[in-house]
């Protein structure tokens, strides 16, 4: 029976590792839950990652995961970005989580959707050094019922190649 635990367990960190040694297009990857499914307008959740390579692009996206009890059509949040040196820039930003009808977006089945928002396509980070961004949710509630976790993630920008079909035309 021990062999058979060894074999088991090898085999499932064998497949871990292939599937997150398969995502290498990640940069920064982080995802808050929020307490009980209740964003406080005063939890500002924090995301910080240094950029050593000013030439080098990024996608940046937004990770939502709510119930389907939310009881809007989208989630207004403010995000602050803090640039190395101190300066900051702060931006209001909306998802769309379901359509007009109450058709929830995004993937999932049972009580979650998750969402993936494309923030920024092909941006640079012009300096080098520690970002920080900070996000607060800006929807008039001291108390948001139905978010239950937030990220933040930001790939490596990778341009699609072109079929030879296509570049012909």
């Amino acid at each position: 029976m021990n062999g058979f635990r060894s074999t088991f367990s090898l085999l499932i960190c064998s497949i871990l590792l292939l599937f997150t040694s398969c995502n290498s297009n990640v940069f920064y990857e982080k995802s808050d839950p929020i307490e009980k499914g209740i964003w406080d307008k005063n939890h500002i959740l924090h995301y910080q990652f240094e950029v050593k390579d000013s030439m080098e692009y990024y996608d940046i996206y937004v990770d939502v995961r709510n119930t389907i009890d939310y009881k809007y059509q989208n989630l207004y949040i403010f995000l602050t970005t803090e640039y190395p040196g101190g300066a900051r820039f702060t931006d209001t930003l909306g998802c769309i989580l379901c359509d007009k009808y109450g058709e929830w977006y995004g993937k999932g089945k049972g009580e979650f959707r998750d969402n993936n928002f494309l923030l920024m396509r092909q941006v640079r980070f012009q300096r080098t050094g520690i970002y920080n961004l900070y996000v607060e949710q800006a929807m008039r509630e001291d108390e948001l019922q139905g978010i239950s976790d937030f990220g933040i993630r930001i790939n490596h920008f990778k341009p699609q190649k072109q079929r030879k079909d296509q570049a012909s035309n």
